[in-house]
């Protein structure tokens, strides 16, 4: 099993009256911080306990307004990445004591506390969250690289495995880097997580020798467009996405059906562009999520290591080194610029091919998280 206690600012309740005002949205009773002390507790044999998926259960159990309250076998009823390193997961249950039918919204990152007072909320005028999910292409993990990846490093490619804390890696923006900071672990892959499968990008997917080799990232790993010959023509400018949000291109795909994975992740003082197998990538930004999947030893670890950041929204080691666009907007712009050139097509006299409709890109109206 595993044990997450969040923090009090990320995570608020609806519980009566305030759960599902409407299809899409529910209230929160009271603002968040005003509750204290979630606990979530992974069920027994759970094989990846930090991949909250839409259907997975956690107990739950929290202090503060409304009492002490528990949450047996909570189920998520959402699931959405809110910006780099943060998420928004929605549990609903039935409250132990009252039997009450309850909805808990955790923020693992974001400053869900001020984000609700920054949007109008207030005990006259709650705010809202959504319910379901906003993309539910995205479910919330860890990004990491497959074991045997080959990271470039001064003296010529890696193994990703093999670094150790202060063995230095090449990075586009900053030169020879320290790595401060590593990670290996075994993923079990059952039909339960068929949404963290890895991510097979062939050889010359995104490019020209981008990769030069095959690649395999877990699907949440921030793959670099838009610059260095890999999907410029898609992107006006360099950008991060999803490694999962490509899979719509040939040549990239999920690889189903094997039974584990061992994942490698390692972090620099900043957020970093370096080149796996020949592909610019992302070292690891030690947002909220990274940091809720670790044990006690090694949060207190890198508090101590990386000074403690002056900007709630930004990870441990920084902002983010490009913008990051979601699995929803990266498909918007590989779409799109599909259309514009089977449109272009057409008005050449070429056969005439149908014309996928764009997708749209969701934007919550209002204020709701």
């Amino acid at each position: 099993m595993v044990v997450i206690n969040a923090i009090s600012n990320e995570f608020a309740i609806s519980s009566g009256s305030n759960v599902n005002v409407t299809t899409a949205y529910s209230f929160f009773d009271y603002p968040p911080n005003s509750t204290k002390d979630l606990v979530i507790t992974s069920n027994d044999g759970d094989p990846s306990p930090y991949e909250f998926g839409v259907g997975d259960s956690y107990d739950l159990s929290w202090s503060g307004n409304g009492g002490n309250s528990t949450l047996e076998d909570a189920t998520i009823i959402r699931s959405d990445y809110v910006g780099p390193g943060q998420g928004a997961v929605v549990f609903e249950g039935t409250e132990s004591g009252s039997g009450e039918l309850v909805q808990l919204v955790w923020s693992p990152g974001f400053d869900l506390e001020g984000w609700y007072w920054s949007n109008g909320g207030s005990p006259s005028s709650p705010n809202a969250f959504w319910t379901s999910d906003r993309d539910a292409s995205a479910t919330y993990q860890t990004i990491c690289f497959a074991e045997d990846t080959r990271v470039d490093t001064p003296s010529g490619p890696r193994p990703v495995q093999a670094l150790r804390i202060g063995d230095p890696v090449q990075t586009l923006d900053n030169g020879v880097q320290p790595v401060l900071w590593t990670r290996r672990h075994i993923q079990v892959l059952d039909q339960r997580s068929e949404k963290s499968a890895p991510i097979l990008i062939h050889a010359s997917a995104l490019g020209a020798n981008r990769p030069l080799n095959d690649l395999i990232v877990s699907p949440q790993h921030r793959i670099l467009v838009g610059g260095q010959g890999q999907l410029s023509p898609c992107f006006d400018s360099e950008a991060f996405v999803p490694a999962k949000a490509l899979t719509v291109l040939p040549g990239i795909r999920q690889l189903l059906g094997k039974r584990s994975v061992t994942w490698v992740h390692f972090a620099c003082a900043r957020h970093e562009i370096i080149v796996a197998h020949g592909c610019f990538s992302e070292t690891l930004l030690l947002g909220g999520m990274v940091m809720v999947g670790l044990t006690l030893p090694e949060r207190l670890s890198l508090h101590r290591m990386f000074p403690k950041t002056q900007n709630i929204s930004h990870a441990l080691n920084g902002p983010p080194a490009r913008p990051c666009l979601t699995v929803r907007q990266s498909r918007y712009h590989l779409i799109k610029r599909k259309t514009q050139r089977r449109a272009s097509n057409k008005t050449q006299g070429l056969k005439n091919v149908q014309i996928c409709p764009p997708v749209d890109v969701l934007t919550p109206q209002g204020n709701s998280a």
